[in-house]
């Protein structure tokens, strides 16, 4: 097919990377002359069938498509309304992921856990589930995730919905149930408002059964707003994973299989031999130091995982250059006060301003910068009887952090 692609974000270059190994030829447009493309860029693809236009959209290329994957970050704008009066919106090209039993797991943390929770114990139970979705989270994208669904018979579709596509999502899958993990501070710049995020979510849950968390006081607002609202606590069987919050991930995963039909044993049974997702936060016993490591890109986040223990240590990556609404990571950094505080380049190398952050708020304990993984790494090996997280931002960068560490 001839399938164009519309923005050139995260998820629009995970989709044309799915298009093109599916060997569909590909118009790619983005009107920001200065977009990263490293993800693109990192992938073997056959540019023989990649037509890519950056700094405009040919409109007439796009139009006359068979089908086209827009940014979710365009869903609202004009070029996209016309695209699906135009009947070449790809979700309404290729519709046979709408038939089929969708859960679509959202919140600002605990997402992709969650998914990766329920997912397992589908599938252990039997079915055959598709899981993907939010390109941002480590997913390879929700145009990657629709293109499988079409290509095989699937009992179930597990998606991680990033907060800030939920519109989007809303449109292109016909979801069953939603499972609301929280509503946290992160993204504030494209929400607005904490009040107007929950408005968001109230929207998203419409017309669907919906679990939420019942210490979420945004989410308690909102349950009048689905067909059907159960509210989720904390699992209350062991298991092999750290912090209360994955308890709290573990209950929302048994309610909605329970929901789905799946037996109270066989839940039990598969949440006690789930294991930490990549990327996520795991534990770690190396040489004599206490280790817990992952992905803890916002204040919430972050301080869901430093207040289960009190860390000597605490390495933190940065953010990207833009996302100066993640600067509170530190305002909470300050509060907790461990020892030592070692800043390395997360995302973008923004490494002087998060010093300069912290001297502003007074931090007066030792404070680092390291670079390369491979000198966290050295200074880790000089640490004795420490406890040490590592998180912030920079997914990629933690989990090989990580894996050196085994």
């Amino acid at each position: 097919m001839n399938i164009s692609v519309v923005g050139l974000g995260v998820e629009g270059q995970q989709a044309t990377i799915a298009l093109l190994k599916r060997e569909h030829r590909v118009y790619a447009s983005d009107i920001n002359r200065k977009i990263d493309l490293s993800i693109l860029n990192q992938k073997k693809i056959n540019t023989e069938l990649l037509d890519l236009e950056i700094g405009s959209h040919n409109l007439d290329k796009i139009f006359k498509s068979e089908a086209v994957s827009v940014s979710p970050s365009l869903f609202d704008k004009d070029i996209c309304k016309k695209i699906i009066e135009k009947n070449i919106f790809l979700s309404d090209v290729m519709t046979k992921h709408k038939n089929i039993k969708t859960i679509a797991v959202t919140g600002t943390n605990g997402k992709t856990t969650t998914s990766h929770m329920i997912y397992h114990i589908l599938s252990n139970a039997g079915f055959k589930v598709v899981l993907g979705g939010n390109g941002g989270g480590g997913f390879s994208g929700y145009t990657e995730l629709v293109l499988k669904a079409n290509e095989e018979e699937y009992d179930f579709m597990v998606i991680e919905v990033c907060d800030m596509t939920l519109a989007f999502c809303d449109y292109v899958f016909d979801i069953d149930l939603v499972v609301a993990t929280n509503i946290g501070y992160d993204h504030m710049d494209v929400h607005g408002s904490i009040e107007h995020y929950t408005e968001e979510i109230g929207e998203f849950i419409q017309n669907k059964t919906a679990i939420l968390n019942k210490n979420d006081q945004n989410l308690l607002k909102i349950t009048d707003k689905s067909n059907k609202t159960l509210l989720f606590d904390k699992y209350q069987e062991k298991l092999n994973l750290f912090g209360s919050f994955n308890l709290q991930n573990a209950e929302a995963a048994r309610i909605a299989c329970l929901e789905l039909g799946i037996r109270e044993n066989t839940i039990h049974n598969y949440l006690k031999s789930f294991k930490s997702v990549a990327g996520r936060t795991i534990k770690i016993n190396y040489n004599g130091n206490e280790i817990v490591s992952g992905k803890t890109d916002n204040v919430d986040a972050l301080k869901a995982v430093l207040e289960e223990d009190k860390f000597d240590i605490v390495i933190i990556g940065t953010p990207r250059k833009h996302e100066t609404c993640r600067f509170n990571i530190l305002d909470f950094v300050k509060e907790y006060n461990p020892d030592t505080l070692i800043i390395f380049p997360g995302l973008d190398d923004i490494t002087y301003d998060y010093v300069q952050y912290m001297n502003k708020l007074g931090y007066n304990k030792d404070l680092m910068v390291i670079k390369e993984i491979k000198n966290i790494i050295k200074f880790i090996d000089t640490a004795k009887n420490k406890k040490i997280f590592i998180g912030g931002n920079g997914q990629s960068k933690i989990t090989e952090i990580t894996s050196k560490l085994f």
